[in-house]
């Protein structure tokens, strides 16, 4: 595994997953009884955006260094997203950006409980360094697509799991994902699961909707945000977070911050957000 989040952290993706994220952890809060919190790509845990990785890529410059925090906000889930952020920056640092696990553990509980999972030997070793002074947090090295079926369902029976992978070979980690969802749904069917992807093309997006649809598994919901038009053969154009199990209104809230994020985010005249069901109840 090559990947290293660091080069990415807080581009254009990054700002629409986290927001929807801490939008989906909120949900669980409306019942006082524990959630666990299921990463199973993890990361380092935050990300310093001065450092080496971010400065060579600039990507941060096209995502959270965009947004107009004096705007009003369409919703309490980007409030609670710059005021992580900046709790995050003084405690380290204000070039610093966190990644999903520091986002999750601002919106958990003393009652909830997050495990961890991250096959990178480096990056592992610094999510360890991160996270070792919060009880609540587990940190496993171990490859997610055995991890995540050996650890559902957790003991709280409820919760989200953020299945985040690198798609370094799209032609096999778009099946392998569904396999997992498949998988992973079939042992813990009340759980909520939010699977992000990037879109480069359209046409393995078809593919890779096509074979969720077959898996029978009911209430999919698909978010997405393109900063670029979605056939622009340069890179990254855009991204989609599919969830399985939405809370109830969060599509329409979700409608609402991606509209919100879609023009500041926006790369080209042909930049657009949607929110829609893939498969219905």
């Amino acid at each position: 595994m090559n990947y290293r989040h660091h080069y990415h952290a807080g581009n254009f993706a990054d700002v629409m997953k986290h927001i929807l994220e801490i939008g989906l952890l909120q949900a669980l809060h409306k019942k006082d009884n524990a959630f666990c919190y299921i990463d199973t790509h993890a990361g380092r845990g935050w990300y310093d955006l001065a450092a080496a990785p971010a400065q060579k890529t600039g990507e941060y410059l096209e995502g959270i260094r965009k947004i107009d925090t004096r705007q009003a906000k369409p919703s309490k889930w980007v409030e609670s997203y710059l005021q992580n952020l900046e709790k995050l920056k003084s405690q380290f640092g204000k070039a610093y950006y966190g990644g999903s696990p520091w986002f999750a553990l601002q919106n958990m509980r003393e009652q909830d409980r997050m495990v961890l999972m991250e096959w990178h030997p480096v990056d592992v070793e610094k999510l360890k360094d991160n996270f070792y002074r919060y009880p609540q947090v587990a940190v496993h090295h171990r490859d997610a697509y055995e991890g995540l079926t050996a650890l559902i369902p957790p003991k709280e029976k409820r919760g989200l799991v953020l299945i985040d992978p690198p798609y370094e070979e799209e032609r096999h980690d778009y099946p392998e994902v569904v396999e997992l969802l498949a998988k992973a749904y079939d042992k813990w069917p009340t759980g909520t699961y939010a699977i992000w992807y990037p879109i480069k093309d359209r046409a393995p997006i078809d593919r890779f909707e096509r074979k969720l649809v077959k898996t029978g598994i009911r209430k999919q919901l698909v978010c997405e945000l393109c900063v670029m038009p979605d056939d622009n053969a340069l890179g990254l154009n855009g991204c989609g977070l599919l969830i399985v199990n939405p809370p109830y209104q969060f599509a329409e809230e979700a409608d609402k911050v991606l509209q919100w994020l879609m023009p500041q985010l926006s790369q080209h005249t042909m930049a657009k957000a949607s929110v829609r069901w893939l498969v219905g109840e």
